[in-house]
């Protein structure tokens, strides 16, 4: 088993604790909720901290299908968040109205109520960013690519290059010996016309 299998198993267990420990948490209408609230924060960093080992790994073996899955996790475990802050608001709602009445009630509901938009808009900017990191990544990813591709076609072109040098040094070296041969043929003639001429003077003279 790799690491990332290893890895992948625990997510799986700790994401079924958390959800049945939420599913706890809202089922239950009274008695002491901060303990299950504790655990459940702890298997929620627990399970952040795994998610980002599984990016590390995902990003080290160059699989783009871990990596794809990596990222369906992290949304998951996103919304496990998201689960998990509606429920202790919802707790600490029905905690703040137990012991108000009245008038104090009603401030307390809609303190309440704003701080559940506020951190509502804080999850959307989580959200986002969470959205804008993986954009980024696949632009590091796309580049890493075209970078190899660059170098590719660079090396082709370096030996092509030396191809082309390689033929031309071919060709000049042709057309050095080509003149060297005219040169000689043209010695070789002049020689053999002065011996003509020579001997057709001896011959005349005769």
């Amino acid at each position: 088993m790799s690491i990332f299998e290893r890895y992948d198993d625990e997510y799986r267990g700790l994401t079924s604790q958390i959800s049945s420990k939420i599913s706890d948490l809202q089922s239950y209408s009274t008695g002491d909720k901060s303990p299950g609230l504790q655990l459940t924060a702890g298997l929620l960093r627990q399970a952040d901290d795994l998610i980002k080992q599984m990016e590390v790994e995902a990003r080290g073996s160059g699989d783009r299908e871990l990596q794809k899955k990596t990222k369906t996790y992290k949304k998951t475990l996103g919304s496990l968040k998201a689960d998990f802050e509606a429920c202790k608001q919802q707790i600490d709602r029905s905690g703040l109205l137990a012991g108000a009445g009245g008038e104090d009630r009603n401030r307390l509901l809609q303190t309440t109520d704003n701080l559940g938009r506020q951190n509502e808009t804080l999850d959307n900017a989580r959200r986002v960013m969470a959205e804008t990191e993986d954009v980024a990544l696949e632009i590091t990813e796309e580049l890493g690519r075209n970078r190899e591709k660059i170098t590719s076609a660079r090396s082709k072109v370096l030996e092509v290059s030396s191809m082309t040098n390689q033929a031309r040094r071919l060709v000049h070296s042709m057309s050095k010996r080509e003149t060297q041969q005219k040169i000689m043929m043209y010695g070789l003639a002049f020689i053999l016309i002065g011996a003509i001429v020579v001997v057709i003077y001896y011959m005349q003279k005769d």
